[in-house]
């Protein structure tokens, strides 16, 4: 019997590389990131922006360069693609011969069968080389490829391994789409994802979406990360618009980005409020309407101006997305500026 040996390699022999970010600080290249989020907070229109900015070359958020146009595979379990899904990506402004679903698997006789990414993810690998590779992947929701059970570890590593092969061989971004468990607002913000610890242990970054109660206003939070920042946020707003005759969709409108621990923001936007975070907030809204009143204010004037008048600056963000606030940048490098919504338009 042939006896094995341990493959050692010296570290004098490794080239030393930066992480390859897809997006900087969000988004690397050949690497599991998860999105996570409550039912509600957008996180499959957030998917679709994602991709519709990479589809189409267009910037991030932050306005860094996407680095495209790029493939994107989509896998969806949730949502019909007719429907809902093309009609998003219509909305994102995505360029749509860059996406592809993925719809189903043939087999030897052409006939086509449903696609089970637990046992056909394999097939793939072969696709993504006809159309000359894939940028990013999103599986809505991960959980569907674990065979076994999503609450033991040992069956998650196994599933997500086939994951996290196909991003190191394509040096592509893997999006997982996946939900908080109930109840779980007191634990560490990376622990909240549903099912087995060993989902956020494989994944190298963490994104998690959440709602503010009672306003549209929804904050995307970067909750852990092994290779890069793991705090900080970008506040957004999800939008319905026409997109066809008779068709109406959603998409993402992107706010601006705010400094903070993870928990931080979340708690912000999740807590619910007592008669005296109500009346702060009444407060922190006359504030605004006031400081707004003849025109767009700067973000950093607004924060120096309320921190005179002793508002803290969450409840006058919370106080933002109860009014609507459109929240734009002057020019590429300018800071962002706050501006009331028109007559009529607010909640």
């Amino acid at each position: 019997m042939k006896k094995f040996t341990a493959q050692l390699t010296p570290a004098s022999a490794v080239i030393a590389q930066s992480i390859d970010w897809l997006w900087d600080g969000w988004l690397p290249r050949g690497k599991l990131t998860l999105l996570a989020g409550a039912g509600g907070s957008g996180k499959t229109t957030l998917s679709l922006g994602l991709a519709a900015i990479l589809s189409s070359g267009k910037n991030w958020p932050n306005e860094t360069t996407s680095n495209g146009p790029g493939n994107i595979f989509i896998w969806s379990a949730e949502d019909d693609m007719a429907d809902t899904l093309k009609p998003r990506l219509m909305a994102a402004g995505a360029e749509h011969n860059r996406i592809f679903f993925i719809s189903g698997r043939r087999n030897e006789l052409g006939e086509l069968q449903p696609f089970n990414p637990a046992r056909d993810f394999s097939l793939l690998n072969e696709r993504a080389g006809q159309i000359g590779g894939v940028s990013m992947l999103i599986v809505d929701p991960i959980v569907a490829l674990i065979a076994g059970d999503m609450h033991r570890a040992n069956d998650v590593r196994s599933a997500l391994q086939q994951l996290v092969d196909f991003a190191t061989h394509w040096k592509c971004a893997i999006l997982g789409i996946t939900h908080l468990s109930k109840g779980s607002q007191q634990s560490s913000p990376a622990d909240r994802v549903i099912g087995s610890q060993a989902f956020s242990a494989l994944a190298r970054t963490v994104l998690i979406a959440a709602q503010q109660e009672g306003t549209g206003s929804r904050i995307l939070v970067r909750a852990k990360s092994n290779i890069g920042p793991d705090h900080g946020g970008i506040t957004y707003s999800v939008e319905e618009v026409k997109v066809a005759n008779g068709i109406s969709a959603t998409r993402v409108r992107w706010g601006e980005f705010v400094t903070g621990a993870a928990r931080e923001l979340l708690t912000e936007f999740e807590q619910s409020e007592d008669s005296q975070q109500r009346s702060e907030l009444q407060g922190a809204v006359e504030f605004i309407q006031m400081a707004l009143a003849n025109g767009p204010v700067s973000t950093n004037k607004l924060k120096t101006d309320a921190s005179a008048a002793g508002l803290a600056w969450g409840t006058v963000r919370r106080a933002r997305g109860k009014l609507g606030i459109a929240v734009t940048k002057s020019s590429m490098e300018g800071g962002w500026f706050w501006s009331l919504p028109p007559e009529g338009a607010q909640d």
